[in-house]
């Protein structure tokens, strides 16, 4: 017999089976069997009918083979009988049959066998094992949803299928079910109607139990790395939440526990359900995921997209095309698309889809043709951008009766909805290779056209800003979850964009935008954090890094006011070696208050008028407290007791043995500011203002001086940059934390200490300007008072180039001569 079919030992192998496969394919009489649920291809491409038969897709399963061979390479020979290394050569075959095969049966029983083997495995196997064989697995499923193969539409519509319709023993495996929504290979809006109808209202204990694990997972056990929110799980949880209600004390085991720490962020999202903003931001995104269109409305959309980008460009076409606009949604009603909302939602859905696609035809001109000039082909990308934004923002502010704003801000809402969603899927699916230029300019141009001087707009200014910063935040929360920079600099470049600034922080009145936009700057320190915390900064971390820098710069300049009063909340998230990006934040002051100039010889601080105000802290900083903790801290200031606080505060704050991770700085940073402003009121209350005498002997500096003995190295350093954090402008804190960091330098009783306090002055001092008035002013009184003696100490004269640094820090300081007379022990006190 031919090599090819002739049997061996050990059964037929796949290229064998192949040419089976084609006998039974091809009968004599018939034409070749075809996959009615094979996957479309899109905008101005043809139908993949045979997209198993392009290179793409040979190379996909080629390297799928050889990643998952790589993996039963490593697996020890010990092994080699486990059940779970037989699925996985099972698992191997199957893609080897795919590969050869000439049609999408072999593909959807390869998703179907990779989804079964995931459900199938329990955690009692062997732990290494057990890992490689779901990581095997989900290689296969990604391998399948590639864009180039078969893509996340048909790939997720049929996985969720799988997970809908396979036996029960298989579908109430939670941890397989959790590993295939973090891996976004699940639609989400299908899988939570399934579930919530599962449990029957609460009498299948089974499905019950399992929403229950699922919900713990996804929604509080690790939220930090779920894009998953409560409005994915809407059904689910109102079904939990319904079986809760109606019978609480027979409820399932832990129920009205998981429901309790839910239901903050659930019922936020029903208050604005039905119809209300954040509800239809979500349901766009979660629509942005929903594949399954009528037949023929992908058509519709193409048709109705190219006939407005025609009209648009006409010659005849002006910004307010009214004529035009009534002709074109009349052709909307004709077609169908106005007759629902689901309609609307998917033709908008379909036409950022085929807008985007254009945009990334355009870019790959120019990487084939290097000689193509870049504003040719953004050109051709805003072609149809531009146009598509403009039907976006004719519908929002036609929408409705001119009166009803709500109309108008639910359909903005949704639109927003849909981009997010229909950004994040592009950047799940093309990953390195994502864009973010589209997106980017239909936000922007969004932007810019609802915030045109119209007075049907100007109705909604405030609520079109809120669309935008929920849908920002939205964003940025999914880019934060993933630690990747597919979208950041775009976003970046819209929340620093003058426009919305100025909105923001200017024209919006008493100040509603202040708290949006503080939000969205914390949004961006976290994202930075683990990156900055790690001084990885990769040429794209250093780019958005500067940028951050000149957008903080452009706030000090223009919204110094809105630095002062939002300070807390962002040094709370900057990590505490990132000393230039907190120091222009601390050195903001009201553009009303004229500085004292902090080398002026014989400054009395203490005699300033601004030194007794206290400034405006817009962050609720005690919401981070335990409510026992704050519960004896309040006692403790007013009594001394209970006794054991003071002992016990080390390891109140601490949450770890790791290194570098063992305090809660949050914490830290809310006890110095608090203590900080009981202590102030206190001092008040008996007539005096904070000096080096009045702070002394009181609960309040107990507290400060057992954190400065207490607490080791890592700890010490970081309540000392909490203190030296309110080290800012004239104010009644910049005085009282000045004092307290001299005193506690006076006072301490090993150098160590007092070498940290210094350590955490001077390196503030020794970056780039600005600096802040109240750090300056605390370091002069350091090194010019003799009472503190500080030429004295060893630390100062422990290296040549450290002694050379402080004398060079004095003179900027204090200037030559007197820094000189100072280091000499002549200068006066």
């Amino acid at each position: 017999m031919p090599e090819q079919i002739r049997l061996k030992v050990g059964g037929v192998d796949p290229k064998q089976l192949a040419v089976y496969e084609e006998f039974a394919r091809n009968v004599p009489g018939f034409l070749p069997s075809n996959d009615l649920s094979q996957p479309t291809g899109f905008l101005a491409q043809p139908m993949k009918q045979q997209a198993w038969a392009t290179d793409d897709v040979a190379q996909i399963y080629e390297k799928c083979m050889a990643d998952l061979e790589q993996h039963l390479h490593a697996i020890s020979p010990a092994l080699a009988m486990n059940p779970l290394t037989q699925a996985l050569r099972s698992l191997l075959e199957a893609v080897a049959l795919a590969r050869n095969s000439r049609d999408g049966i072999a593909a959807l029983g390869l998703l179907q066998k990779a989804v079964e083997g995931l459900l199938d495995a329990t955690s009692g196997a062997d732990a290494d094992l057990l890992l490689r064989y779901r990581e095997c697995h989900l290689l296969v499923l990604k391998a399948l949803q590639d864009g180039r193969a078969y893509g996340p539409q048909w790939c997720n519509k049929q996985i969720t299928r799988c997970l809908i319709e396979c036996r029960d023993e298989y579908k109430y495996n939670v941890e397989a079910v959790e590993l295939l929504i973090r891996n976004h290979l699940v639609n989400m809006q299908q899988y939570d109607l399934h579930l919530a109808q599962s449990m029957e209202n609460g009498l299948h204990y089974m499905a019950v139990a399992f929403a229950m694990q699922l919900v713990k997972l996804l929604l509080v056990d690790d939220r930090s790395v779920s894009h998953v929110t409560e409005a994915d799980l809407f059904h689910t949880i109102e079904t939990l939440m319904r079986t809760c209600a109606h019978s609480r004390a027979n409820a399932p085991e832990g129920l009205p526990q998981l429901m309790d720490v839910v239901r903050t962020n659930y019922e936020a999202m029903i208050d604005r359900a039905h119809g209300g903003p954040n509800f239809m931001m979500h349901s766009g995104i979660s629509q942005a995921s929903e594949y399954d269109d009528p037949p023929g409305l992908r058509e519709k959309a193409e048709y109705l997209l190219r006939e407005w980008v025609n009209l648009y460009h006409s010659a005849a076409a002006g910004r307010d095309s009214t004529k035009a606009f009534s002709a074109f949604v009349a052709q909307m009603h004709q077609q169908g698309i106005l007759k629902t909302d689901d309609l609307i939602t998917r033709f908008f859905r379909l036409c950022t889809e085929m807008c985007v696609e254009i945009s990334y035809r355009a870019q790959a001109e120019q990487q084939h043709n290097p000689a193509a000039s870049a504003a040719i082909i953004r050109a051709k990308c805003y072609h149809n951008l531009d146009a598509f934004v403009r039907l976006i923002a004719l519908l929002v502010k036609h929408s409705g009766e001119a009166t009803n704003t709500v109309t108008k801000i639910n359909l903005l809402n949704k639109v927003l909805g849909i981009v997010v969603g229909v950004l994040i899927q592009d950047h799940d699916v093309r990953q390195t290779e994502f864009q973010q230029l589209p997106y980017h300019r239909i936000f922007i141009m969004l932007l810019l056209e609802l915030n045109a001087p119209e007075h049907v707009l100007e109705t909604i200014n405030f609520q079109t800003l809120t669309a935008f910063w929920n849908g920002l935040i939205e964003r940025m929360d999914d880019l934060r979850h993933k630690c990747s920079p597919g979208f950041v600099d775009a976003w970046l470049e819209l929340i620093s964009h003058r426009i919305f600034i100025a909105r923001m922080l200017a024209h919006t009145p008493q100040q509603k935008g202040w708290p949006m936009y503080a939000q969205l700057l914390i949004d961006l320190f976290k994202y930075l954090a683990p990156f900055l915390r790690n001084v990885e900064l990769n040429k794209p971390m250093q780019i958005l890094y500067k940028g951050t820098l000149r957008v903080l710069l452009v706030l000090l300049h223009d919204f110094p006011e809105f630095l002062c009063d939002y300070h807390y909340g962002f040094c709370d998230v900057i990590p505490p070696n990132c000393i230039q990006l907190r120091n222009l934040i601390l050195s903001a002051f009201p553009r009303n208050m004229r500085l004292p100039d902090p080398f002026t010889p014989n400054l009395k601080v203490d005699m300033l008028s601004e030194i007794n105000i206290a400034p405006r802290i817009l962050t609720n900083f005690t919401g981070v407290m335990p409510s026992q903790f704050k519960k004896d801290l309040d006692s403790y200031l007013k009594t001394r007791s209970p006794v054991t606080f003071l002992s016990e505060l080390r390891s109140n704050l601490q949450v770890s043995n790791e290194p570098g991770n063992r305090y809660n700085i949050q914490l830290i940073n809310a006890l110095v500011l608090y203590v900080g402003t009981q202590a102030i009121a206190h001092i008040h209350n008996k007539g005096s203002t904070p000096s080096m005498s009045t702070i002394t002997h009181s609960a309040h500096m107990d507290i400060f001086q057992n954190l400065a003995v207490d607490l080791d190295t890592e700890g010490r350093y970081l309540f000392l940059n909490a203190i030296a954090n309110q080290l800012r402008y004239p104010n009644s804190h910049t005085h009282y934390f000045s004092c307290t960091m001299l005193y506690l330098f006076a006072e301490a009783n090993t150098e160590a200490i007092q070498e940290q306090i210094t350590r955490v002055l001077l390196e503030r001092l020794i970056v780039n300007r600005p600096h802040p008035w109240g750090l300056l002013i605390t370091f002069i009184e350091l090194i010019k008072n003799p009472a503190f003696k500080f030429w004295s100490h060893d630390f100062v004269h422990c290296a040549p180039e450290i002694e050379k640094l402080f004398q060079s820090v004095a003179q900027c300081c204090m200037g030559q001569k007197q820094a000189q007379q100072v280091m000499e022990g002549t200068g006066a006190s």
